[in-house]
Order: C-alpha cells, then structure tokens, then sequence
C-alpha cells in the first residue's frame, strides 16, 4: 500500500503537467473544431450549420502556397547542398541572413517592399504593378520560406555518405544520370522540405493581412480571421475555414509521407565515411556570392532600409503613433516569456526521470501543439474562455496564456538538450552530501543551466513581441500589442508612422535582451567569485 502511494505521488505532477497542457491547447482546439459538427459548443447556443465556404480564398491560399514552395524549393536544396558540400567562406554569413530573415516578422517585410513600391519614382513601374498582384504575394511567401526549406535539406545532404557518391562515379558513367540518381536519393528530404514549406505558406497571416488586404485578396487565413473579427461573428464559418487548413495541411504532409516511403534508404550506417567539403571553385564561389548579395538585399536590405528611410523622413503631418501599445507587448512578452520557460522546464525534468510514458505524451502534444497556427489557437480561445465559468476573454490574462501555450512547445524542443546533457550525478552527489533541494537547484543545476534558459527566454519574448494572429483576436480592448498597432497602421497606409514604431519596437527587443544578457553575466561572475571565495 505505501508503495502504491509513494508511485502515485511520483507520477501525479505529471499528470498535472499533461492535464495542464490539455487544458491549454487540446480542450480550446477541439472544441472549436467540432463546432461544424456540433454547434451548441459555441458559446451563444446552437448556431446554424449553413456555412459559405469561399471558393476563392482557398483556391487562391492553395495556389499561391504552391507557386511559392515550388519556386522556393530549387533553391533551399542548393543551399543545403552549398553548406554541406563545399568549403566557402560565405557559409556563415549565408546562414545569418536566412535566420534574419526567418526572425522578421513577415508583416514588417512586405510593409518595406510596399514603401519602396509606393515612392513615385517606382509606383507606376511593371515592378510595382507586380508586386501590388499574386506574383508578389508569391514573392514574399517565397522568401519567408527560403529558411525553411533549406534547414529541411540539409538533413539528407548531410546523410549521404562520401561512399555513395564514390559507389556513383564507379558504377554510373554518365554525368546526368549520376546526378539524377544522387537527386532521387533526396526525395525525403525534398518532400520535407515541401510539405513543411507549403504548411508554413498555408498559415502565413502577417502577408494575407497587409499585402493581400490592400490588393482585396482573398486568402483563406484573413478569411478565418474576418469572421471572427466582424459583426456578427461567425463562429462555425471560422471553425470550417480551419478545417480546411487542417486538411491542407494533411494533405502536404501525406506527400512527405509518400516520398519517404517509395525512396528512402538506410543512409546512416556502420561503414558510412564523412564527406570531405571540396573548395569552391572561382566561379563557384562569384556565383554563391551573388545568389547571398541577391537573397540579403531581397530579404533585409531593401526593406530594412525603406522601414529607416521612411522613420527618418521629415513630413509636416503625422498620424498620432499608439507608442503604449511598446509598453503593453514588452510587458505582455516579459510575463509571457518567462511563465513559457516556467513551464516547460518541470515538463523537460519530469520527462528527463525515466518516465516513458510522460515523454512520449509531451512529446506528441508538443508536435500536435506546433501544428496548430496561432490564427486556430486564437480563435479557439475566443470561444473556450468567453464563458460563465472561465470568463477570460477580453482580459490581459487570456493573451498571456495563448503566448505561453504557443511557445511552450518550441521551449521544450529548444531546451530540450540542455537539460538532457546534465547528468544525474551531479545532482545524485548533492543529495548524498545533505544538500537541500534549494541549493541545489539555485547553486548547481541553476548557473549550469542559466544561459540555455535565458537565451530560450530571450527567443519567446522576441517572438511575442512581435506575434501577430494571436494578438488580433485576443488583444484587451485600449491595450493593443505592437503587431496589432503596426498592422492598423499598414492597413490604413500610415507607412512612416508604422516605420517609426517598429524601430522603436526593435530597439525595445534588443534593449531587453541586453539587460538580460548582462544580469546574467554579471549572476554568473558573481557565482564563480562565490564559488572561490
């Protein structure tokens, strides 16, 4: 009996952790997708099952998604080819800017390509005409995916082995077949590279709300968030839309599953040989150097320096800036981002215990949770706390926690390896030595494991700061976020008042993450010359 009790104890925080994230994620999620099915879920009653499904919102979001990923697609295996292939001394500036890139906010790109295009010089141009089309909403899902697709590559280039390619030029005499049969071992790889890419251009919100609503482009995911944004809202319109995000989604997955399935091979062996990186040839390396040059300047420069120029110009009126809307997301993303890491810590130590079962479980809501677009979580908040009982909605508090259930599962992916890399003995040895659990925590495991979580800490808040889907559905009413204030004044053409603000707003990250920095360094110091005293 008492040790049915003491297991019982053992494992009740993590059932409390699981049932804690069910409550977060799974229980908002479902029951806003079930409103389809079952209407009374939605909180005024039974609501009519005659849902309008615009046609053109989702032909127009499955085209678009698919002219950017196959566009993007050449490119990301190139580049993943370029890093794990050649010896170039461009490599880490090239990985750089696709992490600059992958950082920005999309909604603060398209807004510098919309200033350049909307100076005289340039706005009665065929580029202009272009950009103000699908092709430039196609652009811009391109570049945001770049990232993506090649990370995904890199997994298989970085799998074959220095024998395959010599096992090719032994077997295989002619040079377009060799290439052909070395590509084809790269399908997985390819098809997870476009089955991640399609999703992310699916999902995207930031482009549809600002580029696609000045050139009245109906897209699936603004569509979702107009039926909630408007009056009456429509709750089960909303909830159809998201299924067919769902199924997209599905659908792009299945082909990842297909590719891997008909060509995968064991890559990974025994006997596998490192691949020795070869140095670019002169015209190699000219040719890698102006793709960089073209991708940086398509990517950060032209619109990081329209956003300056249009914040540094001098014009006689300005529409007032909403600057408290900085104070309410640095204080929204400090909270939110330190509760996240609060968080996912006790979910990484309790799993790192030997508990499979709870591993496994962390495991699969994480990846389920990571899945959901933030548009979906939102509006699934909307409907599960805009109740009698958890009267939330509307509320500074309800934000919070969408923000800490959206970054949870990437703090646990993130932390993941730390915690994992810190041996049990050391914590077995102080236990041993008498040492209370404070001291442990705060004198050993706490300064071992300090960076990882502050640089974790650091990532949510910067993500926060700047996160957009969430932000317009759950935002307090007279305390709006930044990517809300940025995105009204987008919408409404106040381009050098949102310039102005998103500086301001880039300038706050960076402050924090400095303070940051430097209180955990000098915590650190002051633990060493504690430690040698």
């Amino acid at each position: 009996m008492i040790a049915a009790l003491r297991q019982f104890s053992r494992q009740t925080p993590g059932f409390l952790l699981i049932l804690l994230f069910v409550f977060l994620t799974l229980y908002p999620v479902a029951r806003f997708l079930l409103l389809p099915l079952f209407p009374s879920l939605g909180p005024a009653g039974r609501m009519s099952l005659a849902v309008s499904i615009p046609v053109d919102a989702l032909v127009n979001s499955v085209c678009l998604g698919l002219a950017g990923t196959l566009l993007v697609l050449p490119f990301g295996v190139a580049i993943a080819w370029l890093f794990e292939r050649r010896l170039w001394s461009g490599n880490s500036v090239l990985m750089a800017v696709l992490w600059l890139i992958f950082v920005t906010p999309s909604y603060l790109m398209t807004t510098g390509w919309q200033i350049v295009f909307a100076q005289p010089q340039f706005s009665r141009g065929a580029l202009a005409q272009l950009f103000f089309s699908r092709a430039g909403v196609v652009f811009l899902l391109a570049i945001k995916g770049l990232p993506f697709a090649a990370l995904a590559a890199r997994t298989s280039w970085r799998a074959l082995g220095a024998e395959i390619g010599d096992a090719a030029r032994l077997l295989i005499k002619d040079g377009w077949t060799r290439r052909r049969a070395m590509l084809q071992l790269l399908l997985p790889s390819a098809g997870a590279a476009f089955a991640v890419v399609f999703i992310e251009s699916i999902q995207e919100f930031g482009i549809p709300a600002t580029l696609g609503a000045q050139i009245h482009l109906p897209i699936i995911t603004y569509a979702i968030y107009e039926r909630l944004a408007t009056t009456p809202v429509d709750f089960g319109g909303a909830a159809t839309l998201s299924w067919l995000l769902v199924g997209l989604a599905a659908i792009a997955a299945s082909i990842h599953q297909f590719f891997s399935a008909r060509y995968s091979g064991a890559l990974v062996h025994g006997r596998r040989r490192a691949v020795h990186l070869v140095p670019s040839s002169v015209s190699g390396s000219l040719l890698a150097w102006l793709g960089l040059a073209a991708l940086a300047m398509l990517g950060i420069i032209v619109p990081g320096a329209a956003i300056v120029a249009a914040a540094t110009s001098p014009v006689g009126y300005l529409f007032p800036i909403p600057w408290d809307s900085l104070f309410y997301s640095s204080i929204y993303g400090v909270l939110a981002a330190l509760a996240a890491v609060m968080v996912a810590v006790p979910m990484l130590v309790h799993g790192r215990s030997g508990r499979n079962w709870f591993a496994t479980a962390m495991g699969a809501i994480s990846l389920g949770n990571m899945a959901v677009p933030g548009l979906v979580l939102g509006a699934a908040y909307t409907i599960a706390f805009n109740s009698a009982w958890l009267p939330l909605y509307g509320t500074p508090l309800l934000l919070i926690i969408a923000y800490v259930a959206m970054q949870v599962p990437m703090l646990i992916r993130f932390l993941q390896a730390p915690i994992e890399h810190l041996h049990h003995n050391l914590s077995d040895a102080a236990r041993l030595h008498g040492l209370p659990w404070a001291m442990r925590v705060f004198d050993i495991d706490g300064p071992l494991l300090a960076p990882a979580f502050t640089w974790g800490w650091m990532m949510a808040f910067g993500q926060i700061f700047f996160e957009l889907p969430i932000s317009e559905l759950l935002y307090p009413a007279g305390r709006a976020p930044v990517a809300v204030a940025l995105v009204w004044l987008n919408q409404n053409l106040h381009y050098t008042e949102e310039a102005r603000l998103a500086l301001a707003g880039i300038a706050i990250t960076f402050l924090i993450a400095g303070i940051a920095t430097t209180a955990l360094s000098l915590t650190l110091r002051s633990e060493r010359a504690g430690a040698f005293a």
